[in-house]
Order: C-alpha cells, then sequence, then structure tokens
C-alpha cells in the first residue's frame, strides 16, 4: 500500500447486497468495526438524522406497528429520506475498509441487530446502526438433546448447518475427535449432550475440549487449532506508525503450571501429575507425587496451580485427562504476557493475526497473536487499537 494512500481513509457499506443510500451514506459520522474470537462481530454506525429526515418509515422489526399521531416529522425534501426497509432488522450488512487509493479490505458480513436513536434537547438527532456477524445466530434459544457417539467435528458440522453457515473443520481436530469418540464408544466413555444450552455454548465447550478457536467469517463458521499464521503479516515499529503500546507481565517470577491427581480404582491408588513452566529458568517442571504427597507440588508450582481429581477407569478417561492437562497449560502460558495497542488504522490486524512489533527492547519486541481490533472512523480519521498476546505455545 503506497505511503501516501494512508492520508485518506474510506469505507464502503452494503445493504442487502447494494450500496448504502448516498443520502443515508452522506450523513454516517462514524464506523467502528470490533473484531475478536469466541464471540460475534459488531459493527456500529453513527448516523446524523436532520430533520428526523431518516425516520420517515418504519423499521420492521421493531416489535410494533407505528400508529397515527398529531406529531409532524419534517419538513423533507424528495429524495432526502431513507429508503423503506433501509434499516430493518434482520437485513444484511456489509463493511469493507481501507484508504481511497488502494482496494478496501473486506471486513464484515452479517445481519443489522440493533437501531438506537437520540432526541437531545439541544443539537441534532441521532441513530445508531448495529450489526453483528453471523455468529449471533448460534445464540438465539437454548436446547436439551444428545449426539449419541457422534464426533465432536460431526456435532459442530450439524450445528452450523442448522444456522444456515459452512463447516471449516481444522483436520487435526477432525482426526482428534473421531479418535476420541471411537475410545468413548469402545470402553463406555462419556458421549456429548446439550443441556439446556445454545448452540454457541456447546460449541465454546467443543472448542475448551481442544483448545481451539472459533470464529465466523463471511458465511463459514470456523473451528480450528492449528490453521493459523505462523509468520507476522505485518510489523509495527514504536515511534513510527505503532502510537502507542502498553505490555501486562501477569505473575512475575512465578510458575505457571497444572497439576492433576488420578485416581485408579483397580488398585486403589491415587498420584499427582504436575506440569509447569519456570519463567525464571526458562524451563519445564514436571513432577510426578503421591496423592499424599500434593503439597509439595504446590510448593513446588506456586499459587498459579490448578488442581483437578480426575478418576481414571478406561483409556478414553487418560485421553480426556490429557487434553485437560494441555489446554490449561497452555492457556495459562500464553496469556502470561499481553498488551494492548494503537496504531495507524490497518485492515490487515484481525484477530488471530500474527504482528510483529519492534522498538519495545528484547523483552517486549517480538510476534504477538492479536486477541481483538477495533477499527474506527471518525473526525479524527482512521485508527485501529487492539489487545496481543505473546504466544509460548503456538
Amino acid at each position: 500500500m503506497p505511503e501516501y494512500a494512508t492520508y485518506a481513509p474510506e469505507f464502503r457499506i452494503q445493504i442487502n447486497g447494494q450500496d448504502m443510500p448516498a443520502q443515508v451514506r452522506s450523513a454516517v459520522t462514524s464506523v467502528r468495526y470490533e473484531d475478536g474470537r469466541q464471540a460475534a462481530d459488531r459493527v456500529e454506525l453513527g448516523i446524523a438524522n436532520p430533520n428526523l429526515r431518516l425516520l420517515q418509515n418504519h423499521i420492521r422489526g421493531l416489535g410494533f406497528r407505528p400508529f397515527p399521531s398529531a406529531i409532524s416529522l419534517g419538513p423533507v425534501k424528495l429524495g432526502q429520506a431513507a429508503p423503506e426497509g433501509t434499516f430493518d432488522l434482520d437485513n444484511k450488512l456489509t463493511l469493507a475498509i481501507g484508504y481511497a487509493a488502494g482496494q478496501l479490505e473486506n471486513m464484515f458480513e452479517g445481519d443489522i441487530t440493533g437501531v438506537s436513536v437520540t432526541f437531545p434537547s439541544g443539537g441534532m438527532p441521532t441513530m445508531q446502526l448495529v450489526a453483528h456477524d453471523y455468529l449471533n445466530r448460534l445464540q438465539r434459544g437454548k436446547y436439551s438433546r444428545g449426539f449419541g457417539f457422534l464426533p465432536d467435528a460431526i456435532i459442530a458440522s450439524i450445528m452450523s448447518a442448522e444456522n444456515l453457515l459452512i463447516p471449516a473443520i481444522d483436520p487435526a481436530i477432525a482426526a482428534g475427535s473421531t479418535a476420541l469418540a471411537v475410545v468413548n464408544y469402545v470402553f463406555g466413555g462419556a458421549s456429548r449432550r446439550q443441556r439446556g444450552q445454545s448452540d454457541f455454548e456447546l460449541l465454546e465447550e467443543i472448542a475448551a475440549t481442544y483448545d481451539a478457536d472459533f470464529w465466523v467469517d463471511g458465511n463459514v463458521l470456523y473451528l480450528s487449532r492449528f490453521l493459523k499464521e505462523y509468520t507476522p503479516r505485518l510489523t509495527l515499529t514504536y515511534g513510527k506508525d505503532l502510537f502507542d503500546f502498553s505490555p501486562r507481565v501477569s505473575t512475575i517470577g512465578q510458575v505457571a503450571g497444572v497439576a492433576m491427581r488420578f485416581v485408579l480404582r483397580e488398585i486403589p491408588l491415587d498420584f499427582l501429575v504436575a506440569i509447569g513452566y519456570d519463567f525464571d529458568r526458562e524451563s519445564i517442571v514436571i513432577s510426578v507425587v503421591p496423592g499424599a504427597a500434593a503439597s509439595a507440588a504446590q510448593s513446588l508450582l506456586g499459587s498459579l496451580l490448578t488442581l483437578i481429581d480426575q478418576p481414571i477407569g478406561s483409556p478414553a478417561d487418560i485421553t480426556n485427562s490429557a487434553l485437560i492437562i494441555a489446554s490449561e497449560l497452555r492457556n495459562k502460558l500464553n496469556n502470561r504476557l499481553t498488551g494492548s495497542g494503537s496504531c495507524i488504522g490497518d485492515p490487515r490486524i484481525r484477530a488471530g493475526a500474527l504482528i510483529g512489533i519492534e522498538g519495545l527492547g528484547p523483552d517486549f519486541s517480538g510476534n504477538y497473536r492479536v486477541s481483538s481490533a477495533t477499527h474506527t472512523i471518525d473526525g479524527s480519521g482512521y485508527r485501529t487499537s487492539f489487545e496481543v498476546r505473546k504466544e509460548f505455545i503456538p
């Protein structure tokens, strides 16, 4: 992207596949796009509404019909009012952001989910149009049902199809969930059930099992553990295009670790397996001790120890326990060094992207995974703010 292009931010909004009407587009005062993982992306449009000219037609989906009154809206000239149906709830909305001299980046596709209006005592009336991506469909309603011993990858695909989304499942999750389903079936393990949960909550549960992320891009639902970037897509330099950055270290000098107490039913015998990372020594710590010596593991791994009691009666229990240990340890390590920052608006900064940050010294420079990003275009121009974390275990 040429250097001069960053001086002219631009955006394109389409509603139901058509460009936003010119009389509405010219009244847009701000655009805000929030991008994250494990949650629906969100777009907020601030719109000026002089003389209430954008409220001349009923907005379908508000739950009530307008009724006659003595209130006069206007005067409104022909062509100034928004076309009927423009702001109807559940309309499809797409957003592209970039700079006038270059190609705009498609950022968002979703449904209009809310309209708010302000009628101030002094000043111009305004509107705010809110849209969420298609992940919000999974949050509608709660269900109770069983899936037998179907692999979790197939269950995720079923929920995707039910919500009119195309599933894209990481092959590692597909293979792992199939193997786990076979083990559970052969050795009498537990099957997946939806217990008064929304599809979104069940998908969260499945993703946590495999230490995976899920998100929607367009009409595709992704469930992935390893399908992500491993080289940075851009580098920000402090004092140049990086305005500010605030790194945070959660527990200095302590050990991040996970411990699980296993109980062998046949003997009976219990023991504690503890796995952790010592940041002072920069090394992995592994300890296996009898259950009676659990306090020793507590002193070894410090206050960040997570104890999980897990009876072991079959290979299925061992498999589930290993997944829990790996997920807990990875989350602890990868959330130890986090940070937030802002920079010149760049549509390449998206949740899940790997970005490089330079000019912060040897400890805080390096590659970071973007946890969430917010893109804002308003009277101050185009800027991007973001949350990141340093990944010790990708």
